[in-house]
């Protein structure tokens, strides 16, 4: 096995969009993204003696203080379908390795990987020298399987949902898809507006204008908005990449609540999905089953229930972990980490 930088995007897109349950993080115009946000960005893949990859990771360089930082791999190193999990824990040593030893990576002080493994009681497939970290990317999120009938995924969904879908048609509420910048004006007051009222941290403005700029030009972004009467109630950011629909960002205006905008729009996004022939709808983060779970956030009660109400299938995924390049230096940095046990 060896490691190989990759230059190429149909290359590397050919490759991620290829794995169930693609990541858009780890396409390449989200490398576009984050190098127009100023980072550094390398791609990297871990290749057989056939010439096959194994896994590929897309890191991003994030820099702090005293000329230091760290990559970052969102909802990465993907895994090839062609491996087992049994091999998962083999091969991303030697990809942790080989990155080590002939990546020639700028000064940083750890790599941060979110890999795409699901979540097993008593296994670990990662080597000891990783350190279970916070939460950047969700690690548990609900995947709505597209291969059902519309008819099945109705039935599938929690009575109240169905219900909520009905009121919102009932109230006239219409559905339609942007790329317009007033349109994505409205949704940032909307965005505002939700945070405010939910209490939960927002993405400033020029983060998220700029995220949907550079990947609606790829095709790989649109905004879907739920309106009555010419006003907009309710909008959503969505990404496309390979087998999957991903509801990245949502918004609703306190007007008009009763009309259940929100409900109609997520069932139209799912519908137009399905029809794109996707496999997969990603909700894209909810909480852990536990209220006692270390990265529990009281602030995603409501947003979780409304996304389990859609009957998919919970996937929860191992979460993020730093590998640290010194580790001394590592621990004096994040003294704090000594006081929780590793995973």
């Amino acid at each position: 096995m060896k490691l190989e930088e990759i230059k190429n995007k149909e290359q590397w897109d050919h490759f991620q969009s290829t794995q169930p349950w693609s990541q858009f993080t780890q396409s390449w115009t989200w490398g576009l993204f984050r190098e127009a946000s100023g980072c550094a960005v390398r791609r990297f893949a871990l290749v057989d003696e056939r010439g096959e990859w194994l896994c590929a990771a897309q890191g991003e360089y994030r820099k702090r203080a005293l000329g230091s930082g760290y990559w970052f791999s969102p909802r990465g190193p993907v895994f090839s379908k062609d491996v087992s999990p049994e091999d998962y824990r083999k091969v991303i040593s030697e990809f942790v390795s080989q990155i080590y030893s002939t990546a020639k990576l700028p000064r940083a002080l750890f790599w941060r990987f979110e890999p795409i493994i699901k979540m097993e009681s008593g296994v670990r497939h990662l080597p000891p020298r990783f350190v279970l970290s916070a939460p950047m990317e969700p690690a548990s999120t609900i995947l709505l399987n597209l291969h059902q009938s519309e008819e099945k995924l109705l039935e599938n969904m929690h009575q109240k949902t169905r219900y909520n879908i009905k009121v919102a048609q009932k109230h006239g509420i219409t559905v339609r898809t942007s790329m317009h910048p007033s349109d994505l004006a409205k949704f940032l007051d909307l965005m505002r507006e939700t945070a405010g009222r939910d209490k939960f941290a927002q993405h400033q403005d020029q983060h998220l204008t700029k995220t949907f700029q550079i990947m609606s030009a790829a095709g790989q972004a649109r905004l879907r908005v739920a309106e009555l009467n010419g006003a907009m109630l309710a909008a959503n950011m969505e990404m496309v990449f390979g087998d999957t629909a991903t509801y990245l960002y949502g918004a609703s205006s306190n007007l008009m609540r009763n009309a259940m905008a929100p409900y109609l729009l997520q069932w139209e996004a799912i519908k137009a999905a399905k029809l794109e022939g996707r496999t997969w709808y990603d909700f894209y983060g909810i909480n852990s089953e536990l209220k006692s779970a270390l990265f529990y956030k009281s602030s995603w009660e409501g947003i979780t229930r409304f996304k389990l109400g859609w009957g998919g299938e919970r996937r929860d995924l191992i979460g993020t972990w730093d590998l640290p390049m010194n580790r001394t230096l590592y621990y004096l940095v994040f003294i704090r980490r000594l006081m929780h046990p590793q995973a």
